[in-house]
């Protein structure tokens, strides 16, 4: 077996990220270099993408898992990751200056299970930063979708890489 890394993804990336979204209904969310992967030499089996809407607050924008990789601990890996680390995982982030974070997402349906086994709560919409506080509200997907709010609440490590 390879080690698996994590890294920020890059242009070439691109198509087999973009592949591993679409299978689950999502697509790249802006620059291919603003995601994050996982990967086992040149396969990547899982990405998602952070943003920092507050100096401690971020939201993963998208994330999903290679078919072949779900209930094998891949996706709680790297979920994990960028949660115990956000700012590492965001282009031009900051550290937050307290001790306290939180990583919010918008769950899809029964993902929301997953993102509770890693430790996030459900919420309301409205701890969710804006525009993602509101995002679900006209969506014609939304009664299929059956979006689920949810926070993860962080502190920092104080640890090195």
């Amino acid at each position: 077996m390879l080690d698996r890394t994590i890294s920020f993804a890059g242009p070439d990336d691109e198509d087999m990220l973009r592949s591993i979204m679409i299978a689950t209904d999502m697509e790249l969310a802006g620059e291919i270099e603003e995601h994050v992967v996982l990967r086992e030499g040149a396969d990547i089996l899982a990405g998602g993408r952070l943003y920092q809407a507050d100096e401690d607050l971020f939201h993963l924008l998208v994330f999903a898992v290679a078919e072949k990789e779900r209930g094998r601990g891949t996706g709680r890996k790297l979920l994990r990751e960028l949660c115990l680390r956000p700012w590492e995982y965001c282009r031009d982030a900051a550290e937050p200056a307290g001790g306290s974070y939180r990583v919010t997402t918008v769950a899809k349906g029964d993902a929301a299970d997953f993102y509770k086994r890693c430790d996030y709560q459900v919420c309301e919409a409205s701890e969710l930063p804006p525009p993602f506080d509101r995002q679900c509200e006209d969506c014609p997907d939304r009664e299929a979708c059956g979006p689920v709010a949810m926070v993860f609440t962080g502190k920092r490590l104080n640890c090195s890489k």
